[in-house]
């Protein structure tokens, strides 16, 4: 056999047993499309999976993670370099009191003391900026973005609802309310990784 069909032979095979690249495509959920690519800053980032809160079996909002590019795993998706977002569509109407207290029990569930000691002064920051823009309604869009080297951001229907809150920690700590080993809900968890 030449080494040219060899190498050619070798190519083929190697590629068709390569898993296929997973594709990116909206996902609806409730009557909300989810885009499969959401702009943050000037990166393109892909919907890496989407699902539904529900509290006492009721559906609370439904999320959906943005990544620079695709992974099942949630370690991979907190250690990505680039631009982040989640969307929460709120699927009925919530109390200020309700959010604050599900987003500090997320944190605290999965963060250490010492993290959530680094992080206090940015977390009251989310607090504070999710307790002036509250009750959310049902229809309502939140995004929380991260932007590398400029800071996390809180939009409300599409309008800046924060100011810059800085460090990449504050948005890890957010992020691992859903993705954490002790995330709020792990149905959902496996939706937003598509595990």
């Amino acid at each position: 056999m030449s080494k040219q069909h060899k190498s050619s032979w070798y190519t083929e095979l190697k590629n068709w047993c390569k898993p296929p690249e997973p594709a990116c495509a909206p996902i609806e959920i409730e009557g909300h499309v989810f885009p499969a690519t959401a702009t943050v800053g000037d990166e393109t980032l892909m919907l890496n999976g989407a699902g539904i809160r529900s509290v006492n079996s009721k559906p609370l909002y439904a999320a959906a993670l943005y990544l620079p590019q695709l992974t099942q795993r949630a370690d991979t998706a907190e250690a990505l370099l680039g631009a982040r977002r989640v969307v929460l569509y709120i699927l009925r109407d919530v109390r200020p009191s309700d959010y604050v207290d599900s987003l500090r029990d997320g944190i605290i569930r999965n963060t250490n003391e010492t993290s959530q000691a680094f992080i206090q002064e940015e977390r009251h920051e989310v607090e504070k900026v999710m307790m002036e823009n509250s009750p959310l309604y049902k229809g309502d869009v939140i995004d929380y973005d991260w932007i590398p080297g400029v800071g996390s951001f809180i939009y409300r229907n599409g309008k800046k609802i924060s100011g810059k809150i800085r460090g990449k920690a504050i948005y890890d700590a957010v992020l691992s309310i859903w993705l954490g080993s002790e995330s709020i809900e792990e149905d959902l968890r496996k939706s937003l990784l598509r595990a």
